[in-house]
Protein backbone atom coordinates (compact mmCIF):
# COMPACT_ATOMS: atom_id res chain seq x y z
CA UNK A 1 0.00 0.00 0.00
CA UNK A 2 1.13 3.48 -0.97
CA UNK A 3 0.33 4.78 2.37
CA UNK A 4 3.49 3.04 4.09
CA UNK A 5 5.63 4.57 2.25
CA UNK A 6 5.09 7.75 4.25
CA UNK A 7 7.61 7.87 7.01
CA UNK A 8 5.04 10.26 9.83
CA UNK A 9 2.57 7.70 9.40
CA UNK A 10 4.72 4.80 9.63
CA UNK A 11 6.06 6.49 12.90
CA UNK A 12 3.14 7.81 13.67
CA UNK A 13 1.49 4.02 13.97
CA UNK A 14 5.09 2.66 15.26
CA UNK A 15 4.78 5.12 18.27
CA UNK A 16 1.16 4.20 18.71
CA UNK A 17 1.52 1.17 19.09
CA UNK A 18 4.66 1.14 21.56
CA UNK A 19 2.79 3.18 23.36
CA UNK A 20 -0.19 0.83 23.48
CA UNK A 21 2.14 -1.92 24.37
CA UNK A 22 4.12 0.27 27.70
CA UNK A 23 0.10 0.94 28.67
CA UNK A 24 -0.85 -2.82 28.69
CA UNK A 25 2.36 -3.26 30.69
CA UNK A 26 1.25 -0.31 32.95
CA UNK A 27 -2.44 -2.16 33.37
CA UNK A 28 -1.53 -5.74 34.02
CA UNK A 29 1.95 -6.39 34.47
CA UNK A 30 3.89 -3.79 36.41
CA UNK A 31 0.98 -2.31 38.66
CA UNK A 32 1.28 -0.02 41.72
CA UNK A 33 0.70 -3.41 43.56
CA UNK A 34 2.87 -5.12 41.93
CA UNK A 35 5.47 -3.09 42.86
CA UNK A 36 4.23 -3.33 46.96
CA UNK A 37 3.38 -7.18 46.57
CA UNK A 38 7.07 -7.22 45.61
CA UNK A 39 8.07 -4.76 48.29
CA UNK A 40 9.39 -2.00 46.44
CA UNK A 41 7.90 1.06 47.09
CA UNK A 42 7.91 3.94 44.86
CA UNK A 43 7.82 6.65 46.61
CA UNK A 44 8.34 5.49 50.00
CA UNK A 45 5.60 6.73 51.77
CA UNK A 46 2.06 4.39 51.71
CA UNK A 47 -0.11 7.92 50.97
CA UNK A 48 1.74 9.10 47.92
CA UNK A 49 2.11 5.67 45.71
CA UNK A 50 -0.46 6.47 43.24
CA UNK A 51 0.75 9.93 42.75
CA UNK A 52 4.21 8.75 42.26
CA UNK A 53 3.25 5.84 40.09
CA UNK A 54 0.79 8.16 38.05
CA UNK A 55 4.00 10.37 37.38
CA UNK A 56 6.46 7.51 36.39
CA UNK A 57 4.30 6.28 34.18
CA UNK A 58 4.19 9.95 32.23
CA UNK A 59 8.02 10.18 31.66
CA UNK A 60 7.63 6.31 30.76
CA UNK A 61 5.52 7.17 27.64
CA UNK A 62 8.20 10.04 27.21
CA UNK A 63 10.88 8.11 27.26
CA UNK A 64 9.63 4.85 24.97
CA UNK A 65 8.48 7.58 22.02
CA UNK A 66 12.12 9.55 22.51
CA UNK A 67 13.91 6.58 22.44
CA UNK A 68 11.94 5.27 19.31
CA UNK A 69 12.51 8.16 17.44
CA UNK A 70 16.08 8.48 18.34
CA UNK A 71 17.02 4.80 17.00
CA UNK A 72 15.28 4.95 14.01
CA UNK A 73 16.27 8.62 12.92
CA UNK A 74 20.21 7.64 14.17
CA UNK A 75 19.90 3.90 12.44
CA UNK A 76 18.27 5.72 9.24
CA UNK A 77 21.19 8.45 9.29
CA UNK A 78 23.93 5.39 9.32
CA UNK A 79 22.69 3.82 6.71
CA UNK A 80 22.16 6.26 4.49
CA UNK A 81 26.02 7.52 5.60
CA UNK A 82 27.09 4.32 4.45
CA UNK A 83 25.67 4.89 1.05
CA UNK A 84 27.03 8.23 0.56
CA UNK A 85 30.13 6.70 1.17
CA UNK A 86 29.72 3.81 -1.01
CA UNK A 87 28.84 6.87 -3.69
CA UNK A 88 24.96 5.30 -4.12
CA UNK A 89 22.53 8.23 -3.60
CA UNK A 90 19.18 7.52 -2.18
CA UNK A 91 17.11 9.85 -0.19
CA UNK A 92 17.45 10.03 3.81
CA UNK A 93 13.25 10.14 3.68
CA UNK A 94 13.23 6.73 1.86
CA UNK A 95 15.79 5.25 3.73
CA UNK A 96 13.95 6.32 7.28
CA UNK A 97 10.49 5.21 5.98
CA UNK A 98 12.17 1.54 5.43
CA UNK A 99 14.08 1.51 8.72
CA UNK A 100 10.93 2.64 10.22
CA UNK A 101 8.80 -0.59 9.18
CA UNK A 102 12.25 -2.77 10.05
CA UNK A 103 11.64 -1.44 13.37
CA UNK A 104 7.71 -3.26 13.62
CA UNK A 105 9.57 -6.36 14.51
CA UNK A 106 10.48 -5.49 17.70
CA UNK A 107 7.40 -5.16 18.55
CA UNK A 108 6.72 -9.05 18.68
CA UNK A 109 8.88 -9.94 21.61
CA UNK A 110 7.29 -7.05 23.24
CA UNK A 111 3.79 -8.54 22.76
CA UNK A 112 5.45 -12.41 23.54
CA UNK A 113 6.59 -10.94 27.04
CA UNK A 114 3.55 -8.92 28.10
CA UNK A 115 1.50 -12.30 27.35
CA UNK A 116 3.66 -14.52 28.89
CA UNK A 117 4.12 -12.58 32.39
CA UNK A 118 0.17 -12.06 31.86
CA UNK A 119 -0.37 -15.69 31.83
CA UNK A 120 2.29 -16.14 34.61
CA UNK A 121 0.16 -13.84 36.76
CA UNK A 122 1.65 -12.44 40.23
CA UNK A 123 3.90 -15.40 40.55
CA UNK A 124 7.72 -13.20 39.29
CA UNK A 125 9.90 -10.60 40.19
CA UNK A 126 10.95 -7.41 38.88
CA UNK A 127 14.33 -9.06 38.59
CA UNK A 128 12.65 -11.89 36.17
CA UNK A 129 10.70 -9.12 34.40
CA UNK A 130 13.90 -7.51 33.40
CA UNK A 131 16.07 -10.45 32.49
CA UNK A 132 13.03 -11.98 30.09
CA UNK A 133 13.88 -11.07 26.03
CA UNK A 134 12.16 -13.87 24.04
CA UNK A 135 14.69 -15.91 22.25
CA UNK A 136 17.74 -14.16 23.58
CA UNK A 137 20.74 -15.01 25.77
CA UNK A 138 19.59 -13.03 28.48
CA UNK A 139 16.57 -15.57 28.70
CA UNK A 140 18.57 -18.56 28.38
CA UNK A 141 21.49 -17.88 31.18
CA UNK A 142 20.96 -17.40 35.04
CA UNK A 143 22.09 -14.97 37.08
CA UNK A 144 23.95 -12.32 34.21
CA UNK A 145 25.74 -9.77 36.05
CA UNK A 146 23.70 -6.29 35.18
CA UNK A 147 26.73 -5.34 33.31
CA UNK A 148 26.20 -7.68 30.56
CA UNK A 149 22.28 -8.15 31.10
CA UNK A 150 21.57 -5.38 28.01
CA UNK A 151 24.39 -7.14 25.67
CA UNK A 152 22.83 -10.24 25.80
CA UNK A 153 19.43 -9.10 25.89
CA UNK A 154 20.60 -7.87 22.25
CA UNK A 155 21.72 -11.25 21.37
CA UNK A 156 18.22 -12.35 20.08
CA UNK A 157 16.48 -13.91 17.20
CA UNK A 158 14.39 -10.48 16.65
CA UNK A 159 17.87 -8.13 16.20
CA UNK A 160 19.35 -10.93 13.61
CA UNK A 161 15.73 -10.83 11.89
CA UNK A 162 16.21 -7.25 11.62
CA UNK A 163 19.61 -7.05 10.22
CA UNK A 164 18.38 -8.47 7.28
CA UNK A 165 15.25 -6.48 7.34
CA UNK A 166 17.71 -3.56 6.96
CA UNK A 167 19.46 -5.01 4.25
CA UNK A 168 16.36 -5.28 2.48
CA UNK A 169 15.48 -1.75 3.00
CA UNK A 170 18.89 -1.11 1.48
CA UNK A 171 18.67 -3.07 -1.42
CA UNK A 172 14.87 -1.89 -2.18
CA UNK A 173 15.64 1.91 -1.81
CA UNK A 174 19.44 1.70 -3.59
CA UNK A 175 18.48 -0.76 -5.67
CA UNK A 176 21.37 -2.69 -5.34
CA UNK A 177 22.12 -6.64 -5.37
CA UNK A 178 21.73 -8.15 -1.56
CA UNK A 179 24.65 -9.33 -0.81
CA UNK A 180 25.92 -5.75 -1.28
CA UNK A 181 23.21 -4.49 1.00
CA UNK A 182 24.01 -7.04 3.69
CA UNK A 183 27.56 -6.07 3.62
CA UNK A 184 26.63 -2.27 4.02
CA UNK A 185 24.86 -3.37 7.15
CA UNK A 186 27.40 -5.22 8.51
CA UNK A 187 30.08 -2.96 8.30
CA UNK A 188 27.80 0.41 8.95
CA UNK A 189 25.06 -0.97 11.85
CA UNK A 190 26.64 -3.50 13.69
CA UNK A 191 29.87 -1.66 15.01
CA UNK A 192 27.42 1.47 15.66
CA UNK A 193 25.14 -1.17 17.58
CA UNK A 194 28.37 -2.96 19.38
CA UNK A 195 29.85 0.91 19.99
CA UNK A 196 26.49 1.53 21.74
CA UNK A 197 26.30 -1.47 23.36
CA UNK A 198 29.52 -0.72 24.94
CA UNK A 199 28.31 2.86 26.24
CA UNK A 200 25.62 1.49 27.85
CA UNK A 201 27.48 -1.41 29.80
CA UNK A 202 30.23 1.10 30.66
CA UNK A 203 27.30 3.37 32.22
CA UNK A 204 25.95 -0.08 33.57
CA UNK A 205 29.36 -0.40 35.77
CA UNK A 206 29.78 3.44 36.49
CA UNK A 207 26.64 4.13 38.14
CA UNK A 208 25.49 0.44 39.48
CA UNK A 209 28.68 -0.98 40.43
CA UNK A 210 27.43 -2.93 43.47
CA UNK A 211 25.30 -5.29 40.71
CA UNK A 212 28.62 -5.80 37.67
Amino acid sequence: MKIWKNYIFNLLVLSLVSCLLVWLTDKYILTNEFFIRNGQSLSGKPEQEAQTYQLIQKYIYLSAVAYLMLRVFTVSLILYTALYLSEVAVPYKKILSGVTLAEFIFLVPAIIKITRFYLIGSGFTLSEWQAYYAFSILSLLENVPADWQYAAQTINLFECIYWFLLATVVHKTANINFDTSIRIVVRSYLPALLIWICLLTFLTIIYFPANS
